[in-house]
């Protein structure tokens, strides 16, 4: 029989052993992803090829995590900052927008929004952000709809934010219902940003929409976690991590939890300057990514693991309680035999006294009575002896 304390010592140590396995979110790691994408800032104030899309990640990532220096030195003489890469936004804008391109230019408000960025020309793109999802909304792009939505619910028009977010689950719904002609749903990359944005906007998680959707970013996020993450679909898999760390309410499941430590694996994606793929893109997709968690357990493999562990000992426990049980049965009987033996011992006692007062009258007490008291109680503290030593023994 197993002792009950080694069959807890196993349990104690698998549970213990689950917590090696947990890449947590350190402040050093994304405070060096940050410092990386301050150096690397060209000294006109863009990031990558003069990039809108780009530099609007990068300033939105730095509003997330609350970085508020205006300035910074980049490269020798050259400084960089906030300051620098709002101004070249603001330039190279087009009136009211970017590129007449919505995804890009619900980033880049996002980014100056929260940035604190409050001026008329900003509003300004807001509003041809609202008016292209009024008027163009049938030949829009999901992804592009559910940024448009962020980026309302920012400007605090949480009205429109709103009613928008309703359309978006209408378009979801008619593209769930033709899923067999059209698979482009079942894309991380849009997938994780409709679902982020449903998020915001307070959307009912219970629907069949949500749902759906969510099942299906969880299937693509596990069939990512086999094949392996490549540089080429990096940015797909942050925004469907993105997304489905937003509708968990930013906790970390086991899905979550073994796609993080993928995304951190070294040197392979994370590299040791602090960067994703050296790439400014992929690292502020990256941070924008992980913003979404943003509580990690110490266990990371989470109840139902501990849940199945705890259930593996659950036959061995049982049945090494079940022989503490007999075993406490068969020595309760035991004393209970020993306690009837002494009790007989005084029963033939107490028949025997009137013989023994008779004889003892007389002045004389027979040997017979003799022997059979001796041999009565001497058997009686015999068995009653034995009886508690096994006890004991046991």
């Amino acid at each position: 029989m197993q002792s009950i304390d080694g069959i807890f010592s196993r349990l104690i140590f698998e549970i213990q052993s689950l917590e090696k396995s947990q890449k947590l979110l350190t402040k050093k790691e994304l405070q060096s992803a940050i410092e990386w994408l301050k150096r690397h800032q060209h000294p006109e104030g863009y990031w990558g090829y003069e990039s809108v899309a780009d530099t609007g990640l990068v300033l939105l990532a730095f509003s997330i995590y609350g970085i508020k220096e205006r300035k910074w030195r980049i490269k020798r003489k050259y400084y960089g900052g906030l300051d620098s890469g709002i101004n070249w936004l603001k330039n190279v804008r087009n009136v009211d927008n970017w590129e007449n391109n919505l995804w890009d230019t619900s980033i880049c408000a996002q980014a100056l929004l929260r940035l604190g960025v409050r001026d008329e020309w900003v509003f300004g793109v807001v509003k041809w952000i609202n008016n292209r999802v009024r008027e163009k909304l049938g030949d829009l792009e999901l992804h592009h709809i559910a940024q448009a939505i962020n980026a309302l619910f920012d400007a605090g028009l949480k009205e429109e934010g709103a009613r928008v977010s309703q359309l978006l689950v209408s378009k979801v719904a008619e593209r769930l219902q033709e899923k067999e002609k059209d698979d482009s749903l079942l894309d991380a990359y849009i997938a994780g940003q409709v679902l982020d944005s449903l998020i915001r906007a307070q959307c009912n998680v219970s629907s069949n929409v949500f749902l759906t959707t969510q099942r299906g970013l969880r299937s693509l996020l596990a069939r990512v976690k086999k094949t392996g993450i490549s540089e080429a679909t990096f940015q797909d898999v942050m925004m469907g991590f993105m997304g489905l760390a937003s509708s968990i309410g930013g906790e970390v499941d086991q899905l979550t939890n073994k796609t993080m430590i993928e995304i951190f694996r070294t040197p392979e994606r994370f590299k040791e300057d602090g960067s994703w793929y050296h790439d400014a893109k992929k690292t502020a997709f990256a941070l924008i990514g992980l913003s979404r968690i943003t509580y990690v357990r110490r266990i990371e493999e989470f109840p139902q693991r501990i849940y199945n562990i705890v259930m593996k000992h659950q036959k061995e426990a049982e049945e090494t309680f079940q022989d503490i049980v007999s075993k406490n049965k068969e020595q309760v009987s035991r004393i209970r035999r020993g306690y009837l033996w002494l009790s007989v011992a005084f029963a033939m006692i107490l028949m025997l006294l009137p013989l023994i007062i008779v004889f003892g009258d007389q002045g004389y007490t027979p040997e017979i009575i003799v022997g059979i008291l001796l041999a009565i109680m001497s058997g009686a503290l015999g068995k009653f002896y034995f009886c508690i030593r096994t006890k004991e023994r046991d």
